[in-house]
């Protein structure tokens, strides 16, 4: 059979076949921890304070808006529809949420927890579809999407992207000047609106985000929004990363292009993840479970604990989640259950200053 393929076939199932025994490896494999490390954030509420998706959706509004009137104008109201897109899924959300058992008060398991997160998938599938049925960012080329994003962040307030504090700093003390490889796993729906937001830090003259590599999804010119990456995890290898198991799978897969491409870090290094919703809660576990010496911390505004859906719900699941400044100089703490029990390495900060004042990551 694979004799009947064409080269470049083969070239893509030999990688994917490599790509699988590397990723078989990161699952089951451990060390001890080094210095080196893998630094993979969350993007929306991570990275920028604000969740940007609305942002997005409105840069697509007026470029749609603008090209109807350069040609004449075709009647559709862009707003009204990407507002219909908002409430359809709203409510489809509302729905799985009434009608699913346990419910968020009895989900005191991970186990229970995790399941609930997952059973989002198809919901979040159906505002995907919605958004290429409506035709959204049909004709939307990566370059505006990514001019769209810079042009967000000298926006800033309600209306743009406002960037979490220290994060160029951040980003310039790891990848930089440590010269850790650093990733962004994320389910927005623009590897180049992304690209776009974190290509305006820089420090003084120096561009200091062009290494970090984006597993996310992308926009084709139809308008349709698919993986930016061949997905190892799902039988359509450019389906959509939506769910926190999708962005499991991508934080994987990160780690093992992460190795192939550095000299010095290995599969095996510790993973440091950050994020900030429910959606990051898989990796966040994972990356603080096991010998590898990482961890997880969660980013959350004001008072963390009373106000991040995150915090909240590893409350509820028994996991006394510490302040950054509350950790040891490079030493993430196992989080004690209620039980007293060992848990998973994970730490809380609103922002990343409050990371690199704390030292937790050495």
């Amino acid at each position: 059979m694979i004799s009947l393929l064409s080269r470049q076939s083969r070239s893509r199932l030999s990688h994917r076949i490599a790509l699988l025994a590397l990723f078989s490896a990161f699952t089951f494999t451990t060390t001890a921890p080094r210095a080196k490390m893998h630094i993979i954030l969350d993007f929306d509420g991570t990275i920028t304070a604000n969740d940007t998706i609305g942002v997005l959706a409105a840069s697509a509004v007026s470029f749609q808006t603008q090209r109807d009137s350069q040609s004449g104008g075709t009647g559709v109201d862009w707003d009204a529809r990407w507002k219909r897109v908002v409430d359809d899924y709203l409510a489809d959300h509302q729905r799985h949420t009434a009608s699913y058992t346990p419910t968020e008060p009895s989900r005191t398991t991970l186990e229970h927890e995790l399941d609930y997160l997952r059973s989002l998938r198809d919901v979040d599938y159906g505002s995907i579809r919605a958004l290429y049925d409506a035709g959204l960012f049909r004709g939307m080329a990566p370059h505006r999407l990514a001019e769209a994003g810079q042009v967000a962040v000298q926006a800033g307030g309600s209306d743009g992207v406002r960037v979490r504090p220290g994060f160029s700093e951040f980003l310039s003390e790891v990848a930089t000047r440590q010269k850790w490889p650093v990733s962004i796993v994320s389910v927005n729906w623009s590897d180049a609106w992304i690209r776009g937001v974190v290509s305006t830090q820089t420090k003084g003259d120096e561009r200091i985000a062009d290494d970090v590599k984006i597993y996310t999804n992308k926009i084709s010119e139809s308008g349709a929004i698919v993986s930016n990456y061949e997905r190892v995890g799902a039988e359509d290898t450019a389906s959509p990363v939506s769910s926190c198991l999708d962005k499991l799978e991508a934080l994987k897969v990160a780690a093992v292009n992460a190795a192939q491409l550095s000299a010095t870090i290995g599969i095996n290094e510790p993973v440091v993840y950050m994020g900030d919703s429910t959606t990051d809660l898989e990796c966040l576990i994972h990356a603080g479970q096991g010998d590898r010496g990482g961890g997880g911390i969660v980013l959350a505004d004001g008072d963390g604990r009373a106000t991040s859906k995150l915090l909240k719900a590893l409350a509820r699941l028994g996991y006394n989640v510490p302040h950054v400044s509350e950790t040891e100089k490079g030493r993430f703490r196992e989080t004690k259950t209620a039980a007293n029990d060992a848990g998973p390495r994970l730490a809380w900060a609103r922002d990343f200053d409050e990371i690199m004042a704390s030292q937790i990551l050495g």
